[in-house]
């Protein structure tokens, strides 16, 4: 029984310290921006037990935004196994250097799922806590100004001013570059003043870091069919089916597509058998 409760807390030690040497190589890897290496070893800190660490879930969240991920990243702080710990319980277990980089993280993945009000709370708690920490302080700034520029987009676009409202959502892409909801909201503009060209770029490019984002795949069918791009919609609303089951309106463009590239089709065989 002793010999067994030896090897069970040396297997305990064992582990721990494989974590200690994960969380360093993650944050070596993580200032050399070698976010492929700071996502495998954060994560395989989790294989060896430190699933609830926020600095290790924090380590894994910022690297899936810099990969581009963020639906992956959003889905890890959000879901059931996310660290609930409040400011000062956090603080007191992991220090305020570690709660302040999980907030930060937070606020950035906040931002890419366009919760905006809830980025610019988070930071600012982070910056209460390190006030002197550069990183924080450029996060709360990017924060203020990524939301400032939604709201005056959004307050544009209400009062039908779409080219000014393009405007101020690409400065607030100038900030935040890649963000999904700016990027949708532009399209929307773009749309709007007949450039539905440039409106299937933004999409596609919001699409490309939230590929689970179906406002912007409704926009980007929709303005397919603006350019009579019928297979390329056609695609969309497939996939917008899927996620939209309910959605009666998607089934009839659906349908409405479908017979037009049939006839697309029949029109360009009948041409070819003409000649």
């Amino acid at each position: 029984m002793k010999q067994s409760s030896n090897e069970s807390a040396g297997a305990d030690v064992s582990r721990a310290q494989s974590v200690k040497s994960r969380i360093a190589r993650s944050n070596d890897a993580r200032r050399l921006k070698n976010w492929i290496t700071v996502l495998q070893e954060a994560q395989a800190a989790v294989a060896d037990g430190a699933d609830c660490a926020p600095q290790v879930m924090a380590l894994q969240a910022e690297a899936l935004l810099r990969l581009q991920r963020h639906d992956e990243a959003d889905s890890l702080l959000s879901g059931a196994g996310a660290p609930r710990f409040g400011v000062d319980e956090s603080t007191k277990f992991f220090g305020t250097f570690g709660h302040a980089y999980f907030l930060i993280v937070r606020a950035q993945v906040d931002m890419a799922a366009g919760r905006f009000e809830d980025a610019v709370a988070t930071a600012q708690t982070a910056f209460q806590l390190d006030p002197s920490n550069r990183e924080v302080s450029v996060v709360q700034r990017r924060a203020k100004a990524a939301a400032a520029a939604r709201l005056r987009g959004n307050d544009l676009f209400k009062a039908a001013k779409f080219a000014e409202a393009c405007a101020a959502y690409g400065e607030g892409l100038d900030r935040e570059p890649g963000n999904a909801v700016l990027l949708c909201n532009r399209a929307a503009c773009h749309a709007k003043l007949g450039r539905h060209e440039k409106a299937v770029e933004d999409c596609s490019a919001a699409l490309d870091v939230r590929p689970s984002y179906s406002k912007a795949r409704l926009r980007r069918a929709d303005c397919n069919v603006k350019l009579e791009r019928w297979e390329a919609s056609l695609r969309d609303y497939q996939v917008l089916v899927q996620e939209l089951p309910e959605n009666e309106d998607v089934k009839k463009a659906l349908s409405e597509v479908e017979a037009k590239l049939k006839g697309q089709r029949h029109g360009a065989a009948a041409a070819r058998s003409q000649h």
